[in-house]
Protein backbone atom coordinates (compact mmCIF):
# COMPACT_ATOMS: atom_id res chain seq x y z
CA UNK A 1 0.00 0.00 0.00
CA UNK A 2 1.15 3.52 -0.71
CA UNK A 3 -0.48 6.61 0.58
CA UNK A 4 0.09 9.07 -2.83
CA UNK A 5 2.92 11.48 -2.82
CA UNK A 6 0.15 14.62 -2.82
CA UNK A 7 -1.43 13.30 0.11
CA UNK A 8 -0.16 14.90 3.43
CA UNK A 9 -0.95 12.85 6.88
CA UNK A 10 -0.64 15.87 8.58
CA UNK A 11 1.68 16.23 12.06
CA UNK A 12 -0.06 16.26 15.69
CA UNK A 13 -3.50 15.43 16.63
CA UNK A 14 -6.94 16.75 15.29
CA UNK A 15 -7.93 17.29 19.48
CA UNK A 16 -5.07 20.31 19.46
CA UNK A 17 -6.35 21.50 16.57
CA UNK A 18 -2.52 20.14 15.17
CA UNK A 19 -0.92 22.72 17.31
CA UNK A 20 2.56 22.87 16.60
CA UNK A 21 1.66 20.87 13.91
CA UNK A 22 -0.21 20.73 10.50
CA UNK A 23 -3.48 19.54 10.11
CA UNK A 24 -3.72 16.72 7.02
CA UNK A 25 -4.96 17.08 3.26
CA UNK A 26 -8.78 17.07 2.83
CA UNK A 27 -8.43 13.45 1.18
CA UNK A 28 -5.55 11.00 1.64
CA UNK A 29 -5.49 8.68 -1.17
CA UNK A 30 -4.13 5.21 -1.04
CA UNK A 31 -3.08 3.06 -3.21
CA UNK A 32 -2.93 -1.12 -3.45
CA UNK A 33 -3.36 -3.83 -5.62
CA UNK A 34 -5.97 -6.43 -5.26
CA UNK A 35 -4.19 -9.33 -5.06
CA UNK A 36 -5.38 -12.37 -5.61
CA UNK A 37 -4.31 -14.16 -2.34
CA UNK A 38 -6.21 -11.29 -0.29
CA UNK A 39 -3.41 -9.26 0.42
CA UNK A 40 -2.97 -5.66 0.06
CA UNK A 41 -6.21 -4.66 -1.29
CA UNK A 42 -7.73 -7.97 -2.31
CA UNK A 43 -10.67 -7.98 -0.69
CA UNK A 44 -11.61 -4.30 -1.17
CA UNK A 45 -13.58 -5.59 -4.19
CA UNK A 46 -16.33 -7.38 -1.03
CA UNK A 47 -17.47 -3.92 -0.81
CA UNK A 48 -19.39 -3.35 -3.93
CA UNK A 49 -21.24 -5.67 -2.34
CA UNK A 50 -23.86 -3.49 -0.30
CA UNK A 51 -24.66 -5.40 2.43
CA UNK A 52 -20.35 -6.10 2.86
CA UNK A 53 -20.18 -1.90 2.69
CA UNK A 54 -22.86 -1.45 5.56
CA UNK A 55 -21.38 -4.57 7.72
CA UNK A 56 -18.03 -3.03 7.14
CA UNK A 57 -18.27 0.71 7.29
CA UNK A 58 -15.52 1.40 9.18
CA UNK A 59 -11.86 1.90 7.92
CA UNK A 60 -9.29 2.24 10.11
CA UNK A 61 -5.52 4.20 9.49
CA UNK A 62 -2.80 4.69 11.73
CA UNK A 63 -0.70 7.98 11.59
CA UNK A 64 2.36 8.64 13.50
CA UNK A 65 0.50 10.46 15.34
CA UNK A 66 -3.35 8.93 16.12
CA UNK A 67 -5.83 6.29 15.42
CA UNK A 68 -8.18 7.82 12.59
CA UNK A 69 -11.24 6.46 11.79
CA UNK A 70 -13.51 7.01 8.46
CA UNK A 71 -16.84 5.77 7.70
CA UNK A 72 -17.79 4.93 4.31
CA UNK A 73 -19.28 7.65 1.98
CA UNK A 74 -19.04 6.11 -1.41
CA UNK A 75 -18.10 2.86 -3.33
CA UNK A 76 -18.03 3.03 -7.18
CA UNK A 77 -16.01 1.93 -10.45
CA UNK A 78 -13.94 4.39 -12.38
CA UNK A 79 -10.30 4.35 -14.67
CA UNK A 80 -7.25 6.44 -15.19
CA UNK A 81 -8.23 8.36 -17.53
CA UNK A 82 -5.82 10.44 -20.16
CA UNK A 83 -4.62 13.71 -19.34
CA UNK A 84 -6.11 15.95 -21.63
CA UNK A 85 -9.54 13.64 -20.73
CA UNK A 86 -12.49 16.46 -19.55
CA UNK A 87 -13.56 13.99 -16.85
CA UNK A 88 -13.63 13.79 -13.37
CA UNK A 89 -10.51 12.05 -12.15
CA UNK A 90 -11.38 11.16 -8.29
CA UNK A 91 -7.41 10.91 -7.85
CA UNK A 92 -6.70 14.52 -8.83
CA UNK A 93 -8.77 15.26 -5.40
CA UNK A 94 -6.50 15.99 -2.02
CA UNK A 95 -7.22 19.49 -1.22
CA UNK A 96 -11.06 21.38 -1.08
CA UNK A 97 -9.27 24.72 -1.70
CA UNK A 98 -13.22 26.07 -1.42
CA UNK A 99 -16.41 25.19 -1.01
CA UNK A 100 -16.96 24.76 -4.71
CA UNK A 101 -14.15 22.62 -5.38
CA UNK A 102 -15.75 19.86 -2.73
CA UNK A 103 -19.03 20.21 -4.06
CA UNK A 104 -17.86 19.20 -7.43
CA UNK A 105 -16.03 16.15 -6.03
CA UNK A 106 -18.60 15.53 -3.40
CA UNK A 107 -21.06 15.29 -6.22
CA UNK A 108 -19.33 12.98 -8.58
CA UNK A 109 -18.18 10.55 -6.02
CA UNK A 110 -21.90 10.35 -4.75
CA UNK A 111 -23.37 10.00 -8.49
CA UNK A 112 -20.64 7.13 -9.54
CA UNK A 113 -21.70 5.46 -6.38
CA UNK A 114 -22.61 1.88 -7.01
CA UNK A 115 -25.35 2.41 -3.39
CA UNK A 116 -26.26 5.01 -0.87
CA UNK A 117 -24.47 4.14 2.11
CA UNK A 118 -26.91 6.64 4.14
CA UNK A 119 -23.36 8.53 5.46
CA UNK A 120 -23.48 12.22 4.38
CA UNK A 121 -20.29 14.88 4.46
CA UNK A 122 -20.02 18.37 4.70
CA UNK A 123 -17.14 21.12 3.42
CA UNK A 124 -14.65 21.01 5.83
CA UNK A 125 -14.63 17.40 6.53
CA UNK A 126 -12.02 15.27 6.29
CA UNK A 127 -11.21 12.08 3.74
CA UNK A 128 -9.77 8.59 3.42
CA UNK A 129 -9.81 7.38 -0.40
CA UNK A 130 -9.05 4.02 -1.37
CA UNK A 131 -7.84 2.81 -4.40
CA UNK A 132 -7.24 -0.76 -5.96
CA UNK A 133 -6.83 -1.65 -9.63
CA UNK A 134 -10.00 -3.50 -11.11
CA UNK A 135 -10.87 -4.92 -14.38
CA UNK A 136 -14.13 -3.79 -15.40
CA UNK A 137 -12.46 -1.89 -18.20
CA UNK A 138 -8.52 -1.05 -19.29
CA UNK A 139 -6.62 1.10 -16.92
CA UNK A 140 -10.00 0.45 -14.21
CA UNK A 141 -10.32 1.04 -10.53
CA UNK A 142 -11.98 0.38 -7.26
CA UNK A 143 -12.61 3.11 -5.55
CA UNK A 144 -14.03 3.36 -1.45
CA UNK A 145 -14.21 7.01 0.27
CA UNK A 146 -14.43 7.64 3.99
CA UNK A 147 -15.34 10.04 6.01
CA UNK A 148 -13.43 10.87 9.15
CA UNK A 149 -15.28 10.13 12.24
CA UNK A 150 -12.58 9.51 14.99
Amino acid sequence: LILDSDSNPGVGIKENSYLKGNPPSTNLIVHGHAMKNGEMFGELHLYSEETYGKEHSVIHFDSLYEEREYEVISVFYSKVYNVDENVFKYYNFFEAKNEAEFDDWYSNIKELALYDTGVEAVYGDEFITLSACAYQEKNGRFVVVGKRIK
